[in-house]
This record gives structure tokens, C-alpha cells and sequence, in this order.
């Protein structure tokens, strides 16, 4: 299951369970229907809310990469990613890595009882969660 949302600091997606290829091209579409490219030169964040997700079968990475692409191409800048899977945590590093995201990428465990400030505070350029205070 997935969901996407427009916030005051950018889009919010969320998804859970265990999504099978047919599930991330129907992600992808919504994500086409949902996000708006922005003005020339202006950028937006998105928080990835993956706390309920479990990692994502091989069959349905590359759809899942050209979801990512997709954000990046109509002006995703900054990413938070919530997880709380080891497994998922390394498989959204990968991802960001392949898809050359991973320098605006965050990872945030979601056991942290903070993490949606964090998130929000690393999107909206508050603070960076890998900084040392």
C-alpha cells in the first residue's frame, strides 16, 4: 500500500508492506499524478515514511528507481527516508547511491522517538541529523 500527500515542506510518501512490482508501477503513476514539477530552478523535499515497509523484491528495485528518478527529475532536492529495518536501510542506501540521490539522502531510524522532527527539520534545512551538534 502506498500513499503520497502534499505538506507545507514538500510530499510526504508513505509505504508499507511488502510491495510487489505491480504495486511500485502503481506507486510510480501516482507518484506522475500527484507530484508537480516545479518552477525552473526551484526545488522541493520528501519525507519517505518506509517505517511499516519491508524491503523491496528484486523484480520491483528498477521500478523503484525510475520512481526516484522521476522525483529527482521535476526538482526533489533533500530526502528524508524513515526506516526502522536493517534490510530496508540498506537497500534505500543502495538505491540512493544508484540513482545518485544519496548526497541529499537521510536515513533516520524510526526507534528514534523524534524522527518525524528530524526528518522535517534536515527537509526544511533546519538542522542535518548527520551532524555532530
Amino acid at each position: 500500500m502506498h500513499r503520497i500527500e502534499a505538506t507545507p515542506y514538500g510530499y510526504r510518501l508513505v509505504l508499507e508492506g511488502f510491495l510487489q512490482r505491480e504495486e511500485v508501477g502503481q506507486l510510480l503513476e501516482s507518484m506522475k499524478k500527484t507530484i508537480q514539477p516545479v518552477e525552473k530552478g526551484k526545488t522541493f523535499p520528501l519525507l519517505m515514511d518506509l517505517r511499516n515497509s519491508r524491503a523491496v523484491p528484486a523484480d520491483a528495485r528498477d521500478l523503484m528507481k525510475e520512481a526516484i528518478l522521476f522525483c529527482k527529475q521535476v526538482g526533489m532536492e533533500r530526502n528524508a527516508v524513515v526506516l526502522n529495518s536493517a534490510i530496508a536501510t540498506l537497500q534505500a542506501r543502495r538505491l540512493g547511491k544508484e540513482t545518485g540521490i544519496d548526497r541529499w539522502a537521510r536515513y533516520i531510524d524510526a526507534s528514534r522517538p523524534d524522527w518525524e522532527k528530524v526528518a522535517i527539520d534536515w527537509l526544511t534545512g533546519v538542522k542535518d541529523p548527520e551532524s555532530l551538534h
